[in-house]
């Protein structure tokens, strides 16, 4: 009686690809008069030349290659185990025995693969060039079984180096492909675009640029990021210093013509590697919601160190890409593989669909469904490409908050950069009949700076909405074109009109959006600035300068400014910072002044510094404060016109003061008050003798003069 055909491995190993002779797994030992064929499967890649195994894949062994049914519905039949080892127990092999030197053909069981798996009962060999293709069939001949013998797929059949002779040499080791996921059904993709910088490109590297340009832009005005890989049979390609998996924002035209940046210089190599490729995707960081192989040729080297002949396509060139595919897909990437040009036209598409899924894309198809493309030109997968970037952005608004720097002024929104994660927005409808809001989006740490709307829109033609967002304490809305948002329709290309609505702290705009398009919108904010303004005082005095406070008696001045915010005229102490400006912002500079003496008179006043600057401005001039901290000094010239007083008579001498004290005002030369000391009254007897003798004396005189005509 035959044994079991399966047999469950106590180890999980990994199969080393290409690795003659490699470590056995735990298969079953061959019983009496048995033979035991046995086949690694795989599933995943684990390394630069490993895989994972893979469990549940139900294989037959068939008397000839076209046979429809196995050879035995018992012993002919096995199903991989956890350590992907499927085994086949081969009863009457020894001499004489019914299967004896029999050789049996390995072919996959019609539905023969687990959930989440299809498999690739035929695959394109043959010149890579894309020539000569032949559909070869996954099917391998064991050798002439003899009973005590175990026959294994990593050593004794199915693995093969002979790339000269044979086309379907193998690993050994038999290749599943992973169900393709689901493009995210939303606007905005994180995508990793691989681009094949083989010889064969020859001329057309312009247009492959040109195509992924293409894609670049269609994601451009969503929230959306790129990576670039390259290869030839390496990866990076050979002529290239270094892969991109990091994702760069393609929201706005700058983030964009910075990622065209990093392979607009990329030159071709040789070869063509899709395992290294694809395994360079797997092993980055980022999860990418799709990746886009664009290459022009069928595989023709494997492995991290260049396996294969570099000009033909073997049943182990595309294995091994299969098991990297397998390794992106299984971190949630679709994978889309466009075949540009002869190359890989034809039969080519059976390499391409192992290494996506089953579904080719047809003209005028579903293109989120179709996992490989084949067409004529890099021209018509740039079309492609931007098509597919934009089938899930109808009846899209894409928001892109924009930070200006402090430094600008006005409308210049020279350097914005993207908005970090906190920005919230407001979409309302105000056409009846539209689905899906109100609703209130608020961007991520992503690095776009940008949110999507998509409303319901049915069949309506288009739909009004009003967009709002919460701004920001310590920021300002900058408008663009006197407008709070710039909008702009992604599928013509084409400006929308929008117009202004809500308040200071909610502004917002208005717009109408067709039915299908996708209209991305601009908005800028900046921060805003903290400034301040300081008044030093100086005054110039008959030539002399006095600081502000050491100033003579009789001489002030009070300053006044204006704002901030648009306050009128006030007084400000000299030399103390009024605070509550912003950066930009203007402030005039004005002064009252006194002067107590009438003998002077204020000959001029003027703004002489500016931070630390001479200037010549005069008073009344509105500053601009454009830095954090403006100080400001004004200068008051003044003369004063003092005659020269009389000289004072000869005091007398100071009588006796009266034992009383006190004091008595009198009025001296000039109407100034002095001050005596009081006497008794002959003290005031004498000086009234004194004047009636003054008084005679020049009444004498004036007779004189009078009689002798004088």
């Amino acid at each position: 009686m035959p044994r079991a055909t399966t047999r469950t491995s106590a180890l999980a190993v990994l199969a080393v690809l290409g690795a003659v002779g490699a470590a056995p797994a735990a298969v079953p030992a061959p019983g009496a008069g048995e033979a035991v064929v046995t086949v690694r499967t795989g599933g995943d890649r684990t390394g630069a030349q490993s895989v994972g195994p893979l469990a549940g894949v139900r294989l037959g062994l068939f008397a000839a290659a076209g046979d429809a049914a196995p050879v035995d519905p018992g012993w002919g039949v096995c199903v991989s185990d956890a350590a992907g080892d499927c085994s086949f127990a081969v009863p009457d092999t020894g001499p004489g025995g019914a299967n004896a030197g029999r050789e049996l053909t390995v072919r996959q069981l019609d539905g023969g693969v687990p959930a989440g798996w299809f498999a690739n009962p035929v695959l394109r060999t043959g010149p890579g060039s894309g020539s000569g293709s032949v559909r070869s069939p996954y099917a391998f001949r064991t050798p002439a079984l003899a009973a005590g013998n175990t026959y294994r797929s990593t050593a004794d059949f199915m693995i093969s180096d002979d790339y000269k002779n044979l086309p379907t040499a193998s690993g050994g080791v038999w290749q599943n492909s992973r169900n393709n996921p689901p493009l995210p059904a939303r606007c905005g993709l994180d995508v990793a675009l691989v681009l094949d910088l083989s010889a064969s490109v020859g001329g057309e590297l312009p247009f492959l640029k040109a195509a992924a340009d293409r894609f670049t832009d269609a994601l451009t005005g969503t929230p959306s990021r790129l990576a670039v890989f390259s290869f030839d049979q390496a990866s990076p390609a050979t002529s290239v210093s270094a892969n991109h998996p990091e994702l760069h924002p393609v929201s706005t035209p700058a983030g964009a013509a910075e990622f065209k940046s990093l392979y607009a210089d990329w030159t071709l190599g040789k070869g063509t590697n899709w395992d290294t490729a694809l395994w360079s995707v797997a092993q980055a960081a980022p999860a990418y919601d799709a990746v886009v192989v664009l290459t022009d040729g069928n595989p023709t080297r494997f492995a991290d160190d260049k396996q294969g002949d570099g000009s033909n396509t073997h049943f182990r060139d595309v294995e091994n890409g299969i098991f990297s595919a397998n390794s992106v897909k299984a971190k949630g990437s679709r994978l889309i593989a466009l075949g540009v040009g002869k190359g890989v036209e034809g039969d080519s598409g059976l390499n391409l669909r192992a290494l996506s899924g089953p579904t080719a894309y047809t003209e005028g198809g579903d293109l989120t469904a179709a996992d490989y493309f084949q067409t004529k030109d890099f021209a018509t997968a740039g079309q492609q490409l931007h098509d597919l970037a934009l089938t899930h952005c109808d009846n899209s608004v894409t928001v892109v908050k924009q930070l200006v720097p402090a430094g600008t002024t006005g409308e210049d929104t020279t350097g914005a950069v993207n908005a970090p994660a906190g920005w919230t927005f407001t979409a309302t409808g105000r056409t009846p009949g539209v689905g899906g809001l109100p609703e209130e989006l608020t961007t991520t740490d992503d690095g776009t700076g940008s949110v999507v709307f998509q409303p319901e829109l049915g069949e309506l033609p288009s739909a009004a909405l009003d967009i709002s967002e919460l701004q920001h304490e310590g920021y300002e809305l900058v408008t663009k074109g006197g407008r709070n948002a710039v909008c702009v329709n992604l599928d013509t290309g084409q400006p929308v009109e929008v117009s202004d609505t809500g308040s200071a702290d909610r502004p917002g705009f208005a717009l109408d959006l067709p039915r299908l398009a996708a209209v991305s919108c601009t908005v800028y904010n900046r921060p805003v600035a903290a400034a301040d303004l300081a008044v030093d005082k100086t005054w110039r005095i008959d030539g002399t300068t006095h600081p502000e406070g050491s100033q003579p008696a009789g001489f002030t001045a009070t300053a006044s400014l204006t704002g901030p915010s648009g306050a009128a005229a006030s007084p400000q102490p000299w030399g103390v910072a009024r605070t509550g400006y912003r950066v930009g912002d203007r402030a005039t500079v004005d002064e009252q002044v006194q002067l107590a003496d009438p003998a002077c008179r204020l000959t001029d006043r003027r703004i002489t510094s500016l931070n630390g600057a001479p200037v010549d401005l005069p008073l009344g001039s509105a500053l601009a404060l454009d830095s954090a901290h403006t100080r400001a000094e004004v200068t008051n010239t003044v003369e004063c016109d003092h005659r020269t007083p009389s000289p004072s008579p000869s005091p007398s001498p100071a009588p006796p003061t009266h034992p009383g004290g006190g004091h008595l005002a009198a009025t001296g030369g000039g109407g100034a008050a002095a001050l005596l000391p009081a006497a008794g009254a002959t003290v005031l007897a004498g000086l009234a003798l004194l004047a009636a003798r003054a008084r005679l004396v020049r009444s004498v005189r004036s007779v004189r003069r009078h009689r002798d005509g004088t």
